[in-house]
């Protein structure tokens, strides 16, 4: 609300209404009301008509009362805020023009109210603020017309803010949450030694929460490049189902111990690093970024290992639907309490293509672990499919999913069993994206994704199955 000086009573005293009569046509003449008499919708016009005509002290007076009169008046915010920020009253403005969004009734109002914020916080320089009031007016546009605007209009300040972050959150019900085995036995191919799996290998029901983030900060840019300076921080916590219960291992012959509970930390995970990226805009149609980053990974709440990881891409684009993507990247381990060492190199290939009906996108990718420890040493080539369907059910969108991998480990053995080249795990997986850009919260919108996934082995403890239904947000443009 405007402050209350700036409602004097002896103006507000003499001051009258120039309205329009409620039901009369386009053309019915004007009547002049007194302002105490006035109805909430006259003083609406009135107020609006003069803050068109530039008379903004009267518009104001006018606000003030029908905000004394009605607190929550979207209309009356949205006055004071127009007409402060035009005055350089950033700090009255921003608050009005929240009040008036808070306060709105229709799409349209929420429209012009989360605008007339972002305008503000724009000049301010609050560049998250603008941001976020960006995605607001991409949420309420009343029209495609206006919808392609504001994701131009977010996209600019989005590339005009020095300061970027992401933040990525999911919750996922699952049937095996840790990556157990589907039975208890363990069996390697070729041997007729049979062992027994543990209560936590063994496949465990609960639902996983994951949270991605990563801000970064602008250091130079030029015409062609930029260099960015940024964290990224991941975390995955599991909450276990029935508060499962394992035997711990004991010797043959000698009394089983009393059962143990399976604790929840034991399958959570989490990463920190640093990185410093570059990208440059190699010709009109190729772009190249490199990144360097460094930090630690955790796994069930101790230290696990540092890491140092290389990467170069290259992004180049034919015609306006189609782009290609090409990736390496080379990553060092450092085990913290061992002396392993690990070495990963990998590259990728991809491809999105915009069709009629949708976007489609496939990719294929290549790995090589070489690492001191034996067991650990692998090769991995995987493939992937994907489908964003612009067909609808009603408001809710589609996109599917679909891919395999293999992974060998050539020198992995059991108690001097070594199942024939190696052990082997053959995945394949699939998933269905339901998603309604006409429901969400500033241009997020919850999507639901159904996933299943079978990964065959010949060593059985590695033999496993998932279905799961996994929550998030995402983009809506």
């Amino acid at each position: 609300m405007v402050r209350r000086a700036l409602l004097r009573p002896g103006l507000l005293a003499g001051l009258f209404a120039a309205v329009l009569a409620a039901s009369a046509a386009a053309q019915a003449p004007q009547v002049r009301v007194p302002v105490d008499q006035a109805t909430i919708p006259q003083l609406e016009v009135a107020a609006s008509q003069l803050a068109a005509a530039g008379r903004t002290a009267e518009a104001l007076q006018l606000a003030e009362v029908l905000l004394l009169r009605d607190p929550k008046n979207p209309l009356a915010h949205f006055i004071v805020g127009q007409i402060t920020f035009r005055a350089g009253n950033t700090e009255t403005a921003r608050r009005a023009a929240r009040a008036s969004f808070d306060s709105a009734e229709t799409a349209r109002q929420h429209y012009e109210a989360a605008r007339l914020a972002a305008q503000v916080a724009l000049a301010d320089r609050r560049w998250f603020a603008a941001q976020y009031w960006a995605r607001h007016t991409i949420q309420y546009a009343p029209d495609a017309r206006h919808r392609a605007v504001a994701v131009e209009d977010f996209r600019h300040l989005r590339a005009d803010n020095p300061w970027d972050g992401r933040l990525r959150f999911g919750i996922k019900p699952s049937d095996n949450v840790n990556g157990g085995a589907d039975g208890r036995t363990n069996v390697i191919d070729g041997y007729d030694a049979v062992g027994w799996l543990s209560g936590d290998a063994m496949a465990l029901r609960g639902v996983a929460a994951t949270l991605n983030a990563d801000v970064s900060y602008r250091l130079a840019r030029d015409a062609a490049s930029e260099t960015r300076l940024g964290a990224v921080a991941y975390a995955r916590a599991v909450e276990l189902a029935g508060r499962p219960q394992m035997v711990p291992p004991y010797l043959p012959g000698t009394p089983a111990p009393d059962p143990v509970e399976i604790h929840n930390s034991e399958f959570s995970s989490a990463a920190l690093g640093m990185m410093l990226v570059h990208a440059r805009r190699l010709s009109a149609d190729l772009t190249g970024r490199g990144q360097i980053e460094f930090g630690r990974s955790w796994q069930g709440g101790r230290p696990n290992y540092d890491y140092g990881q290389l990467r170069a891409d290259l992004m180049r684009s034919l015609g306006r639907s189609t782009m290609l993507s090409f990736g390496a990247s080379f990553e060092r381990r450092e085990w913290v309490d061992s002396s392993r060492d690990d070495f990963l190199r990998a590259l990728n290939f991809g491809m999105s293509r915009g069709l009629a009906g949708g976007t489609l996108g496939f990719g294929v990718s290549a790995s090589e672990l070489d690492s001191s420890s034996a067991m650990a040493r692998s090769w991995a080539v995987s493939g992937s499919v994907s489908y964003e369907s612009g067909w609808t059910l009603g408001p809710v969108h589609l996109s599917l999913g679909a891919g395999l991998a293999t992974t060998v480990y050539p020198d992995y053995s059991i108690a001097g069993m070594r199942p024939a080249g190696g052990r082997q795990d053959d995945m394949a997986w699939a998933e269905l994206g339901l998603w309604s850009p006409k429901i969400g919260y500033a241009a997020f919108t919850p999507e639901l994704k159904l996933q299943a996934l079978g990964v065959t082995s010949n060593v059985s403890r590695f033999t496993r199955s998932e279905v799961s239904v996994a929550l998030g947000w995402r983009s809506a443009f």
